[in-house]
């Protein structure tokens, strides 16, 4: 999984603040900057030697350097097609291409004779221009995709189309990245985030991250705005990518036997599984470690929640679920939990045989 962060080069942002950003990022683990050099705010005349500059920092700490570019930043910095050279002697490793570029163009940067990777933007391709790219021999192994980020509210992607864009990109075997937004330092001139996905826009940016690494299709995340702040950063590179966290708000009175089930090192949703409620199936054998479950606060299910199964279920006592569709009480099932909205979206993401655990919210 490659991690990352955008720096910019508007009046908004100086040289040493970039570089202390990307230093933090960096040791804390990051492995990728981004910036584009494709932004109206951009006096080209005043920052191409910081440019020039930064690529030489982000290239002497080993890290991934992307650019965003469009045919009138590739003529400013003396580069065509056919003649990437600059990109390749300043540290550039990848280069973004949107707008401007035909296909036939895209296909020749591939085939660069510097190994600089060509990204095309994941978010408008089609499979016609995929198919394009073929027909003119680009070099798949050296293009990746990268959604776009939307400033303005409202117009980020919904979650089904970017599921549906990623699947294609993924089909023809391109690696697939995608923007976060930060809560704390967002980018200008809008200041309402950067993120990929709409519903992204003001949740954090560890639950943004979790949402898209959890679907297992994305190959990178990168922070659109900038700067982030510390916790943020960590809190992303804290990911675990093999199992689910999930905070919970336990309701009050839990017993210590209800605890230990919760907050079990794993659950896994069972194979045969309900489109009605997620099923752990190692808790039963929680259960049956401590004290019987005794009936308590047996009240209605909400969607969200979470239950354990009291004594009165029988062989079926310990059992942990989450309920995804409201249900009425019952007696024989305890509500010891909610899950807090924001990560509904994470839920979505247990699938049949996906492991997950829960950390107090």
């Amino acid at each position: 999984m490659d991690f990352g962060i955008s720096v910019y080069l508007t009046k908004d942002y100086n040289f040493h603040q970039n570089i202390n950003y990307i230093d933090m990022a960096r040791q804390h683990g990051m492995n990728s900057v981004f910036t584009s050099l494709h932004l109206p705010e951009i006096n080209y005349e005043e920052k191409l030697d910081e440019f020039f500059a930064l690529a030489k920092e982000v290239k002497s700490r080993g890290m991934n350097f992307t650019v965003d570019i469009s045919p009138y930043t590739m003529n400013v910095l003396n580069s065509s097609v056919d003649n990437l050279k600059t990109f390749s002697e300043s540290g550039v490793n990848c280069i973004r291409v949107d707008y401007g570029f035909d296909l036939e163009e895209i296909s020749t940067m591939t085939r660069n004779e510097f190994d600089i990777k060509i990204q095309i933007n994941a978010s408008t391709i089609t499979p016609a221009q995929l198919e394009a790219l073929k027909k003119f021999e680009a070099d798949f192994t050296r293009i990746s995709s990268c959604h776009n980020f939307y400033p303005r509210p409202e117009t980020g992607l919904s979650y089904k189309f970017f599921f549906e864009k990623t699947k294609l990109l993924k089909s023809f075997g391109l690696p697939v990245y995608a923007f976060i937004p930060s809560r704390e330092g967002r980018r200008g001139p809008i200041y309402d985030g950067l993120p990929t996905l709409e519903m992204h826009r003001n949740i954090k940016p560890g639950i943004a991250a979790r949402h898209l690494i959890y679907t297992r299709l994305i190959d990178g995340v990168y922070f659109g705005d900038a700067y982030a702040s510390y916790s943020e950063i960590k809190e992303v590179m804290d990911i675990d990518p093999e199992i689910i966290d999930l905070s919970i708000e336990l309701t009050p009175g839990i017993s210590c036997e209800e605890k230990n089930i919760v907050f079990a090192p794993v659950h896994t949703n069972r194979l045969d599984t309900s489109d009605i409620i997620i099923r752990s199936e190692e808790s039963r054998g929680y259960a049956k470690i401590g004290e019987k479950i005794k009936p308590r606060n047996t009240v209605e299910r909400r969607a969200f929640s979470v239950t354990i199964d009291n004594e009165k279920y029988l062989r079926y006592s310990g059992e942990l679920q989450i309920v995804l569709k409201d249900l009425p009480a019952d007696g024989r099932v305890n509500v010891v939990g909610f899950i807090p909205e924001d990560e509904h979206i994470l839920v979505s993401q247990i699938n049949p045989g996906t492991k997950f655990r829960f950390r107090k919210g």
